[in-house]
């Protein structure tokens, strides 16, 4: 996922400052696993150095990449099965050594039920991301021509 100002900013808000700042970062090495398919969902990760790939396998078992994440990104897989109460349909895995911070889920949530503006930022981040992936899927099967489709950071700097 593209780092944008909307994810800056949400991870700003003062709301979610002090969580983040409370939340001790976790050493990953590069190639080490940070979520795993099948494991249950309570943290919201949150790179604070390196770089995290994020993937899922196909049916032969291949790593198929669905995005990166950089410092500052919110992984939206994450956010919407921590909100789902779900478990992970895709793992992450540390690119570069890399720094990160496993936000509680439940500490997470309460904020987001008591701040509409923090639910409207998660919000934005969960319809950005759902674009993204209707236009990568929609580049992969090569359904339509994309030539005039837009990413994240485009519409973020139209706004």
């Amino acid at each position: 996922m593209e780092n944008n100002a909307d994810n800056v900013s949400l991870l700003e808000m003062p709301e979610l400052a002090e969580l983040v700042a409370s939340t001790p970062a976790v050493e990953r090495l590069a190639g080490e696993t940070l979520f795993q398919s099948g494991d249950l969902c309570t943290t919201l990760p949150l790179v604070v150095s390196g770089s995290a790939r994020i993937y899922a396998r196909d049916n032969n078992g291949h790593q198929v990449t669905l995005y990166g994440l950089k410092p500052g990104d919110v992984c939206p897989i994450s956010l919407s099965i921590l909100l789902q109460h779900g478990s992970y349909p895709a793992s992450a895995i540390a690119e570069t050594d890399t720094l990160v911070r496993y936000l509680s889920g439940e500490d997470l949530k309460a904020i987001i039920h008591g701040t509409p503006e923090v639910f409207r930022a998660f919000l934005n981040t969960l319809a950005d991301s759902l674009y993204d992936s209707a236009f990568v899927a929609r580049q992969l099967t090569s359904a339509t021509d994309d030539s005039h489709a837009d990413t994240t950071a485009e519409r973020a700097a139209q706004r």
